[in-house]
C-alpha cells in the first residue's frame, strides 16, 4: 500500500552498496524515505528509527549516510520533465542528460 499517491509514484535508485545488494536479491521495493516529510534527513538507522519507530518493520543499517542532502525529484508525467525539488543532483547535471528539463 503506497497510500494516496494522486496517480503518481516516485522512483529512487540508491547508490549505497548495501541497498544495491538487497535490491539485487529482492528486485524493486516500495519503501518510504528514512524521515518524516518536513523533518531533517536521517543520517543513521537510529535517526530513522527515532523518527519512524514501529511504523517500519525492518531497518537496514548500512552505516551512517555520507550526506544529508535530499533526493532531487523530477516530474516526468508531462511533455517536458520538470524539477519539483532540487537536491543531490543539480539542474545543470540533469540538463547534461535532459537538455529541455524545466525548473
Amino acid at each position: 500500500d503506497l497510500g494516496e499517491t494522486r496517480g503518481t509514484v516516485a522512483v529512487r535508485m540508491p547508490l549505497h552498496p548495501v541497498a544495491i545488494e538487497l535490491l539485487e536479491r529482492t528486485g524493486p521495493m516500495a519503501v518510504s524515505s528514512a524521515n518524516r516529510s518536513g523533518s531533517p534527513a536521517a543520517l543513521t538507522a537510529a535517526d530513522a528509527q527515532d523518527q519512524l519507530g514501529d511504523e517500519v518493520a525492518v531497518y537496514l543499517d548500512g552505516g551512517p549516510a555520507k550526506t544529508g542532502v535530499a533526493s532531487t525529484i523530477v516530474d516526468v508525467t508531462g511533455e517536458i520533465p520538470r524539477i519539483l525539488r532540487a537536491g543531490a543532483i543539480d539542474a545543470e547535471t540533469l540538463r547534461a542528460v535532459v537538455p529541455d528539463i524545466a525548473g
